[in-house]
């Protein structure tokens, strides 16, 4: 348990509706993946599930995920510097494993192959998750619980 690391995407929309994605990689979390598949029309469709505990401490009043500081989406998305700030919001993007950590712009990746960075993602890697809800932050046992499809 908490033993796992995966790569975090926080999806950014500019002033010019030009994507960005900034990876945040996390040591020690706890990643339960649920494998499945759902037949439909064309064939099988994947219904894996995952759900993500990531644990946060109390630094003078502000919650800490490792170096990072945790800030609500709002506030995340109208920070200027982006440097050592996370946040968790549905349209975002976990995955197992490590990526780079620079900012990826999602036009780099579209093409007449993939649709933006989620779907390269999405067809070249494993354990590859959208964020669907946000749990937390919870203080008994600080940590957050992120679900993904």
């Amino acid at each position: 348990m908490y033993d796992k690391t995966v790569t975090v995407f926080n999806k950014y929309t500019d002033r010019d509706d030009a994507v960005h994605w900034h990876p945040c990689v996390l040591h020690d979390v706890d990643l339960i993946v649920d494998k499945a598949a759902n037949v439909v029309k064309t064939g099988l469709d994947s219904a894996d599930t995952a759900k993500l505990h990531i644990r946060y401490k109390l630094d003078n009043g502000k919650k800490m995920i490792g170096e990072r500081k945790y800030l609500e989406s709002k506030e995340w998305k109208a920070a200027e510097d982006k440097t050592n700030m996370i946040t968790f919001s549905d349209g975002d993007i976990f995955m197992e494993g490590k990526f780079p950590e620079d900012v990826i712009p999602d036009n780099e990746y579209t093409s007449r192959v993939y649709k933006g960075f989620y779907d390269y993602l999405n067809r070249t890697k494993d354990n590859v998750y959208l964020i669907t809800s946000v749990g937390g932050p919870y203080t008994l046992i600080p940590h957050f619980e992120i679900g993904g499809k």
